[in-house]
């Protein structure tokens, strides 16, 4: 008889404790730091930095017209956090130009203020999460802000205005098509701003924006009007898996929302019968692996995070398959393949965030 023995592992030195103690402090210090960046975006703040080089409390407060003991605490916090650069003789805080891409230009396609102004809503949504962790179910949009959507809105605009016609549209062989003229959607549009950037490089082509969510469709309209894309552009609250079943569109795109949706699989079969022979239906989706341990990253961090408390639970809300963002190529691949697409490619876009993939019928 030969009994087993098992080894214990060894107990975690102090040092190895202390390690990951100040990795969770320097975390939660980021989720507490989070908030007031959102603060400096709300109160202009970062904006007015990029514009005034190093500048003193005293004399932030004058420009701007702020309380100065808060602009102390704020700047302090800022520059504790590394996103304001802080001279110790002069005591000026700056933003310098490679932060401003960042934190000021809304322009920027690195501009990240979109993804900091959800984050409210995030906080606030927390006991509905927990719920249903108990329960079930979900948190639908209707639960969230402005905050949420037209920070999404903001989020994803530098990408639009900076890559979908210099890269996305090349990259899907349709820029001749598209100056000639072709009929455009996109799913999940929210407040029209992939729309209007094409509406307005491609005056010839006629475009539509279709959200289920009303407040976001108002916002389209809102955009289109204030960016002279009013002739081109058609926008309705409507669900994905209810498009017009017409045949004729050239291209429609799902950017970013395929993994919110209640039925992505619905909305794959809808999007396959509105284009014609020959359409491209062009997804765009988080750049994640298949798997867990490819996705151990900041990127797939991010992801995981914002899906836990937004995309997920708007889906399971509504009994909804609540794929969330980290979806993953193979279940991307089998939406289109059930739909009944039969070629289906990715593109070869380079980008950290995004994966790119045209599927055409």
């Amino acid at each position: 008889m030969t009994t087993e023995t098992t080894t214990q592992p060894a107990a975690p030195s102090m040092d190895q404790i202390m390690e990951f103690a100040f990795k969770v402090v320097n975390e939660l210090g980021a989720a507490m730091a989070a908030p007031h960046v959102y603060i400096g975006d709300n109160l202009g703040l970062w904006k007015t930095l990029s514009a005034t080089g190093p500048i003193t409390v005293d004399q932030l407060a004058a420009r701007t017209g702020l309380q100065e003991r808060y602009l102390r605490e704020w700047t302090a916090a800022m520059a504790a956090s590394g996103y304001l650069d802080y001279d110790a003789v002069k005591r000026t805080f700056e933003l310098p130009p490679a932060k401003a891409a960042v934190l000021a230009d809304e322009d920027s396609p690195v501009f990240v203020q979109g993804f900091a102004q959800m984050l409210p809503d995030h906080y606030k949504v927390i006991p509905g999460i927990i719920k249903a962790f108990r329960e079930g179910g979900g948190v639908p949009y209707t639960d969230f802000t402005n905050d949420t959507f037209q920070g999404t809105e903001r989020f994803f605009r530098p990408g639009y205005v900076n890559f979908f016609v210099q890269q996305w549209i090349p990259a899907l062989g349709l820029t001749d098509l598209l100056t000639k003229g072709a009929k455009v959607a996109d799913v999940g549009c929210g407040r029209g701003q992939a729309i209007c950037t094409l509406a307005k490089a491609f005056p010839n082509s006629q475009f539509y924006g279709f959200d289920n969510l009303a407040v976001g469709i108002d916002g389209a309209k809102e955009n289109a009007k204030k960016q002279g894309v009013t002739a081109n552009t058609t926008f309705e609250t409507r669900a994905s898996t209810e498009l017009p079943q017409t045949g004729d569109f050239d291209l429609i795109c799902t950017l970013d929302a395929l993994h919110d949706m209640v039925d992505p699989h619905g909305a794959g079969r809808a999007i396959y019968g509105a284009l014609k022979p020959g359409g491209t239906w062009f997804i765009v989706e988080p750049n994640v692996s298949d798997k867990l341990e490819d996705n151990l990253n900041p990127v797939g961090r991010v992801f995981y995070a914002v899906s836990g408390l937004q995309c997920m639970p708007a889906s399971l809300a509504h009994g909804g398959a609540g794929y969330g963002a980290c979806m993953g190529p193979a279940k991307i691949r089998q939406v289109a393949e059930e739909a009944g697409f039969k070629s289906i490619e990715k593109l070869p876009i380079e980008n950290p965030f995004n994966q790119y993939i045209a599927a055409r019928k």
